[in-house]
């Protein structure tokens, strides 16, 4: 493995974030900013999600979002930005899969010993999609905290 496992990526990327009109107004003026998202089913676990280079997907999650009981967007809008990925956790790296799947195979090993089970990704409603990606944040996390 690397150095570190957070290899730098002296690398710049545009992102586009999903969210309410209200948000990105309060965003652009400098009345707040972007919350992270620590829910326990994110699929990449806890952090602010972008669409790379993809405008139109990050509206089109926030009008699916929108359409959801109780949800807080209701004027679907998007924000862009320009990300420098610094040290970077990278997916689309063989080397970090790897981790990953020391980190699956040890929490495994854990809960095999101690007899807690594991959290599990799940479907939602008549979805065939394992929309709560509890496992997978789960792993993603524990990836993080190990290194």
């Amino acid at each position: 493995m690397r150095n570190s496992l957070y290899s730098n990526r002296p690398t710049l990327t545009v992102g586009f974030h999903g969210c309410d009109q209200s948000v990105v107004d309060k965003v652009v003026a400098g009345e707040d900013n972007l919350l992270a998202s620590t829910n326990d089913y994110d699929w990449l676990g806890n952090g602010i999600y972008f669409w790379e280079n993809n405008e139109e997907r990050a509206l089109e999650w926030a009008a699916e979002l929108s359409k959801r009981k109780g949800s807080s967007i209701k004027n679907p809008a998007v924000i862009g930005a320009i990300i420098d990925l610094g040290y970077c956790f990278d997916l689309t790296d063989s080397a970090y899969l790897k981790e990953l799947k020391k980190t699956y195979d040890t929490a495994f090993e854990i809960s095999r010993l101690s007899g807690n089970p594991l959290p599990e990704n799940i479907s939602i409603g008549k979805s065939s999609d394992l929309l709560l990606r509890k496992l997978d944040c789960f792993v993603i996390e524990m990836t993080h905290k190990i290194n």
